[in-house]
């Protein structure tokens, strides 16, 4: 035993215990003048809350460094003097007090209560092209300003733009924000930082924040930063330390094509794509040289814009005209909606086919990973050692003679199947289960169990139940024992067990009518079969098929067994488990709830009802769906001899609502009969419009022709209207 003396902590870190041992909701401290509300974040370093100002009622945010004994003071006084610096701006967020010398330190900002463009991202997706380009425009004019006074944010993100309560973007965050003079380096945030950025030894750059300017713009424009995907962010995430990572953040950036999703964004012209392409460009010699010219360049396009009608209307006018009278025909509109609406289904069924196919890949992967858990527990040199220990142990060999004579089976709780699950000498192997259950890598694991050659169950990681622990019973006659497509008579003869890794037929749970299915592996002792190791999983857990808004996946029976047909998964399914509602037994033996999956055969789209839609309780998928179907494959095993892969008899059926993948031909169809009345009412408006010139003209004629002086027609200088262009707001320099 050692005698140390126990370790004393620093202030630090008695200051962050007592934070870590604070009431949920409880607030670190009392600010002086302020009371605090509510949490907006945590950070590393401490907490932003909102709190009232006593004397005068104004909302503010806090932020309170409870882990100062971790702060790098200088770089907290740094930011502090950063905002000092752009006190009065309108585009950054305001700096109202600090509280430096007080314990814990804080300091106070201006709250806006819109929260940041993160949240709105969020929450609502992309954003339209105008609303996005006014706070982009709010943003670039405030980082000129902060460049002006010599100050680079270096971490531009949607999570730095607050918005105040006109919906106008503020800058926040200066953390990472450094001088024009200072050479330290600073990190940003993935996919809004620039290449060369990341790097513990770069110099700060006027680049990196156009950079994050185009990597903002185009998130606002698409949904999420440029060059991000699950492939991007797993490479980087396999990283190991922070210079590969960065490294590799880097090859990411440098070796990916150029993004493409805000090209196809309606309402993106030709100069906002040149404008979001050129400030992400990888190579900074291609950006903008600074903040003024990418303000310059919104200019631009905007005074393009203005143009742009007017070239229209005097190039385009005639041909306008033509084309209305040809384009809204009644023949070919009614012709142009039933082929779109044909293309349209057809497209989205490519859609959802080749989903399907995805999901099924998924699917047989997923499988793949359960046969090599099974496997490498077989393999285990210390289970399989454990497990002939308790076969043969002196006192258990006999009680598993007697098992084996009577065949109990299900809940048959015979004195020695008892005395067998009580023995302690198979508690060793008991626990061994029970640990291989409990590793973080089987979550979503339901059981590990383990058979010996004649099919009876030695342990269980299901043995909390003593009355219901299938510990002991005969399990031979099931198919993740004798490797057929349905199971056997408990009472027929004993078949002989499975020779290689093997997907059992699905079975039904009868805790939550859920289905399940097993995954079983032969175990060999000097090349002898000695036992079965298996594992149970929900069939909706280890597919993973995640259910969108009009769109989903479910998981169907297709073997030939009395189960074909029966949908397995299915969105339904996971809302009543969580209303702690068990799935009824109807949706499995009534025929109205089973997929006709010979529909699928002639690779055509299909379109249909949601079986499970018939039913009170599945009454909202009760619509019309666009299906496609793809039969899942067994995973290719190392020692497969078969040219082909062999089915398991699941197939994945992916389905969108009819009326939402059709939609754009409605609205099309609702926009082309506005646009139709509209044209109608402009030709009359031009015809009126070029008449009230005409006859206008035709009046003055008369006037100088006669000759008599009258000058009645001729409009006075003050009576004269110049038609101006909107002029542009006035940008700060």
């Amino acid at each position: 035993m050692s005698l140390e003396e126990t370790q004393k902590q620093s202030p630090g870190q008695l200051s962050a215990a007592k934070h870590l041992s604070r009431p949920k909701g409880t607030p670190p401290c009392e600010i002086p003048s302020y009371d605090l509300d509510s949490m907006l974040g945590r950070g590393a370093y401490g907490e932003v809350w909102v709190a009232t100002a006593q004397n005068t009622g104004r909302r503010v945010a806090i932020k309170i460094y409870h882990h100062r004994g971790a702060l790098d003071e200088s770089l907290v006084a740094a930011e502090v003097e950063k905002l000092v610096f752009l006190s009065a701006d309108r585009y950054v967020v305001q700096l109202l007090e600090v509280g430096w010398n007080a314990d814990p330190s804080f300091y106070v900002m201006e709250y806006l209560p819109n929260g940041s463009l993160e949240d709105r991202l969020r929450r609502s997706g992309a954003m339209q092209v105008d609303e996005a380009i006014d706070i982009f425009q709010d943003v670039v004019i405030g980082l000129l300003h902060a460049h002006g006074k010599g100050i680079f944010h270096c971490d531009l993100k949607p999570a730095n733009i607050l918005l105040d309560q006109d919906g106008k973007a503020r800058i926040a965050d200066f953390g990472q924000s450094r001088l024009s003079h200072d050479q330290r380096p600073a990190l940003g945030t993935m996919f809004f930082m620039a290449p060369e950025q990341a790097d513990v030894e770069a110099t700060p750059d006027v680049h990196w924040d156009v950079y994050a300017l185009g990597a903002l713009l185009y998130t606002m424009l698409v949904g999420e930063p440029p060059f991000r995907s699950s492939s991007s962010v797993g490479e980087i995430d396999s990283s190991n330390g922070l210079r590969d990572r960065l490294e590799r953040y880097r090859e990411v950036i440098i070796n990916s094509p150029p993004p493409e999703a805000h090209k196809k964004i309606r309402g993106v012209d030709r100069e906002l794509i040149q404008i979001v392409d050129r400030a992400i460009s990888v190579d900074p010699r291609h950006r903008f040289h600074n903040v003024q010219e990418v303000l310059d360049a919104l200019n631009e396009r905007q005074r393009m814009r203005y143009r742009r009608p007017l070239i229209l209307l005097g190039v385009l006018g005639p041909a306008i005209l033509l084309t209305i009278g040809l384009f809204f025909g009644w023949t070919n509109y009614q012709f142009a909606m039933d082929a779109s609406k044909q293309a349209m289904v057809a497209k989205a069924y490519e859609s959802n086919q080749f989903a399907a196919e995805l999901a099924a890949t998924n699917v047989s992967h997923a499988i793949n990973a359960r046969f090599e858990d099974v496997e490498r527990l077989a393999r285990d040199k210390e289970f399989i050692d454990l497990f002939l220990k308790t076969i043969h142990d002196p006192e258990l060999e006999p009680l598993l003679d007697k098992l084996h004579a009577e065949r109990a089976t299900g809940k048959n709780q015979t004195p020695e199947r008892i005395a067998f699950q009580n023995h302690p000498a198979r508690k060793a192997i008991q626990q061994r289960i029970l640990d291989q259950f409990k590793l973080p890598s089987q979550a979503n694991t339901s059981s590990w169990f383990v058979i010996d050659s004649d099919g009876f169950q030695i342990a269980s990681s299901y043995d909390a139940n003593l009355a219901m622990t299938p510990i002991g019973g005969y399990f031979g006659y099931r198919t993740y024992y004798q490797g057929g497509s349905e199971d056997l008579s408990p009472t027929a003869p004993t078949p002989p067990p499975i020779k290689t890794t093997h997907l059992s037929a699905v079975f039904r749970s009868t805790a939550s009518g859920t289905w399940k299915v097993a995954m079983s592996t032969p175990m060999r002792h000097d090349g002898k079969l000695i036992g079965v190791v298996a594992m149970s999983v929900d069939v909706g857990k280890f597919t993973g098929l995640e259910p969108a808004e009009h769109q989903f996946a479910v998981l169907v029976d297709g073997r030939n067994a009395p189960t074909h047909g029966v949908i397995l998964q299915h969105p339904l399914f996971d809302k009543l488990l969580e209303n702690r509602e068990m799935v009824p037994l109807r949706f499995s033996e009534d025929p109205q709830f089973r997929v006709p999956l010979s529909q699928f055969d002639a690779g055509t789209p299909v379109v249909g009802k949601d079986p499970l839609g018939r039913d009170e309780l599945g009454k909202e998928y009760d619509r019309d769906w666009i299906f496609a179907a793809q039969g899942v494959s067994m995973p290719t095993r190392p020692d497969s001899t078969a040219p082909d892969q062999e089915s398991t008899g699941l197939v994945v059926v992916v389905q969108e609502e009819h009326s939402f993948a059709i939609k754009p031909i409605y609205e099309l169809g609702l926009q082309l009969t506005q646009q139709g009345i509209l044209a109608a009412a402009l030709i009359i408006l031009v015809v009126l419009i070029l008449w009230f010139f005409v006859v206008r003209a035709l009046r003055r004629v008369p006037v100088g022709a006669t000759g008599n002086g009258d000058s009645s027609s001729i409009i006075p200088p003050h009576e004269q209207t110049t038609i101006a262009f909107p002029t542009r707001r006035a940008t700060p320099k």
